[in-house]
This record gives C-alpha cells, sequence and structure tokens, in this order.
C-alpha cells in the first residue's frame, strides 16, 4: 500500500476523564507518522468537560440521529447507531483514505503504532474483529435488524462484524451514506459488513477465526473461541478488570485504561 494514505484515527467516547485523555494521548502519539488523531466526543446533559480543551474533538449530541436522513434504531447511539458520528466526521472531513474507529474500552497488549503500521500494509475496505456469516451464529439478535423498504437481503446471506475498533475506506464509508439514504437500516454490526460485502467490497477480519481471516493471521490479534462474542479477547461481556496477558492482541471491554 501507498505509504502516502491519509489516515483518520477516531476515538469515540462519552467521558471526559483523565484516563480518556490518557489514551487519546496514546493513540494520538502512536499514529502521529500515519495520520491525525480525533476525538468523537459524544455529549451528554450539560456537563463541561474542561479536560478536552486542548483535544482535537469532534463533538456531538444525540440529536446527530434526527439530524440526518437515515432511518436509526431508536434515537440514542447505543444500540446500534455508531455509525452517526462516524459517518458525519466523513461528511465534514472526506479527504482521509481511510477512517480508524476506535471505542475508549478498547486496548492493545502489544504497541499500538506496530499495530497500525502492520496494517497500514494491508489493503481492504473494512476491517473488523468477528467478521461471520449468519450461518456461523444464527441466533444472534441483531440480523433481523438490517432491513430496507424494497429491497431484501436474505437472513443466509448475511454477515456481521464486531466493531469495538474497525477501519473503513472513504469509498467504503460513501457507499454506507448513500445505501442509507436510500433507505436501508439496521444495527451497524450487521449493516456494514453485509452491504459492503454485497457490494463487492473487501472485508477482513483483523485475525480471530473464520473465513475473513488473512492466511497466517489466525488469532493473531486477538483470541475468538466462541461462537458469539462472549469469550476471548475481543468480546461484548463480560467486561475485563484489566488487560490481559496474552501478547499482542486487542481487549475488549476493558475497564478505563
Amino acid at each position: 500500500m501507498d505509504t502516502k494514505i491519509r489516515q483518520a484515527f477516531l476515538i469515540l467516547s462519552d467521558k471526559s476523564t483523565d484516563e480518556l485523555v490518557n489514551f487519546y494521548e496514546t493513540i494520538r502519539t502512536s499514529t502521529s507518522s500515519l495520520g491525525k488523531c480525533f476525538l468523537l466526543s459524544h455529549q451528554k446533559g450539560n456537563a463541561t468537560q474542561t479536560r478536552l480543551d486542548h483535544i482535537n474533538a469532534f463533538t456531538f449530541t444525540d440529536h446527530i440521529i434526527t439530524q440526518s436522513d437515515y432511518f436509526p434504531l431508536g434515537f440514542s447511539l447505543v444500540p446500534g447507531n455508531n455509525q452517526f458520528p462516524l459517518i458525519r466526521f466523513f461528511l465534514q472531513h472526506p479527504d482521509y483514505d481511510y477512517y480508524w474507529c476506535i471505542e475508549d474500552d478498547v486496548t492493545y497488549s502489544g504497541i499500538w503504532k506496530d499495530f497500525f503500521i502492520l496494517f497500514s500494509d494491508i489493503e481492504g475496505d473494512f476491517i473488523s474483529s468477528h467478521v461471520h456469516s449468519s450461518m456461523h451464529d444464527p441466533n444472534w439478535y441483531w440480523w433481523k435488524a438490517l432491513a430496507h423498504p424494497y429491497q431484501v437481503i436474505p437472513f443466509e446471506k448475511r454477515i456481521r462484524s464486531f466493531n469495538p475498533i474497525y477501519r473503513i475506506s472513504k469509498q467504503a464509508i460513501a457507499f454506507i451514506h448513500d445505501a442509507l439514504q436510500s433507505g436501508w437500516c439496521g444495527h451497524h454490526e450487521v449493516l456494514f459488513a453485509t452491504l459492503l460485502y454485497h457490494a463487492g467490497f473487501d472485508i477482513i477480519d483483523f485475525g480471530g477465526a473464520g473465513e475473513f481471516v488473512l492466511p497466517g493471521f489466525e488469532n493473531q490479534h486477538y483470541i475468538d473461541n466462541s461462537v458469539g462474542t462472549q469469550d476471548g479477547t475481543m468480546r461484548w461481556r463480560p467486561v475485563f478488570d484489566k488487560i490481559g496477558t496474552e501478547k499482542n492482541k486487542l481487549y475488549h471491554p476493558v475497564k478505563m485504561h
């Protein structure tokens, strides 16, 4: 991949704690030679967040959901609407080649810079974790959330991803934006992977298990031990009290760093 690619590293958080600032600084310094770091700051209530004054912050509220020409899942960011701040950022900053979105409870038991450099050399429109077809985990609750007024993607052709951290190309975000405007809606974990895959975009798993993992990357960047996302180092629940002992692995969710 061309070393001159432009990358935006976006940390998604609703916090303004010292721990969040430290995490931002870790990612910012780790990516200073690779792109530009921003905080996607989810503002709630009227609380002032003076700790963020010196941070390159892109702020938004839950109103971002009703201010877009899309059909959301409810009127809060969680569950399933995490694509809204990413797309809004992209529409205002469309000149990056790739956009990383990193939730504040993701951590890495290695050197973040080495992780990002590795994937800077790997092409792919969408890179995430636990990328699987519906046949792998047919009981996942959010499969049915993917919908369109006039189009249908059959259940057996749907694909999901687990997105506490992911990278997406500008072409893929532009496609998702257009798809949402056309009437598609759904939880981002089924919407991104399914629509992009069926549109011919290149989908890659960071390195757990399954057909979307690059050869030699199996369980390299996180451990995938389960059918769903309840086990391994990248999981939905329970929360890790601290980062685990596996080397060079992504962990989620970890209590604030």
